[in-house]
């Protein structure tokens, strides 16, 4: 027997996670949920969409499923994408607002001061203890979120020298590790499935 649902279902060219329950009853009747999601939607709004039911013979089924979800598919697609874009810009703004005022911040008490007549003037900021615990704890909060976001070679760019926080070494090894390796399973992860 063959069937082209499959094919039907990749001519959408939609890179969904679909999940369909069918449910075959006494009368010849079945009823089809079909549920469908972006493949990594962050966006927790997306888990209150309601599957599409179908309910018809077989016969009906093979004739007008795909006419009968083509526009919710199309209709939902793009509220996904509007809330992923969202996401992705809120995400975006929250980086260049926060980790952009800590470096500007991290670079003015590095800086070094400029020898005047010839003389070193040491009256460089130093930058306290407390700062530059709270410099390291937001980075790792920072590091964390786009880990788990999936964004590794982002975190990993983030992750300070561990010559800056001698004392952090050996937590600051792990960390790159740990994000080197998930970075490697996560790309591999994407090859298998796009292959």
């Amino acid at each position: 027997m063959k069937t082209d649902f499959f094919t039907s279902l990749s001519d959408r060219h939609v890179p969904w996670v679909w999940k369909f329950t069918i449910q075959t009853g006494k009368d010849g009747i079945m009823t089809v949920s079909a549920l469908f999601n972006l493949l990594q939607n962050k966006d927790q709004a997306s888990k209150v969409v309601p599957p599409m039911v179908l309910k018809g013979t077989p016969a009906e089924l093979d004739e007008g499923f795909f006419d009968s979800i083509e526009r919710p598919v199309a209709e939902t697609a793009g509220l996904f994408h509007n809330m992923n874009d969202y996401l992705k810009g809120l995400e975006e703004a929250r980086k260049q607002s926060k980790m952009e005022q800590d470096k500007a911040k991290a670079k003015t008490l590095a800086k070094p001061a400029e020898p005047k007549d010839g003389i070193e003037v040491a009256n460089e900021p130093k930058v306290s203890r407390e700062g530059k615990r709270k410099i390291y704890e937001e980075a790792m909060k920072s590091i964390n979120e786009l880990a788990g976001n999936c964004k590794y070679s982002e975190a990993l760019a983030l992750l300070p020298p561990s010559t800056d926080y001698p004392e952090k070494t050996a937590e600051l090894d792990k960390k790159r590790s740990d994000l080197e390796r998930m970075q490697k399973q996560y790309e591999e992860a994407l090859t298998l499935f796009n292959a």
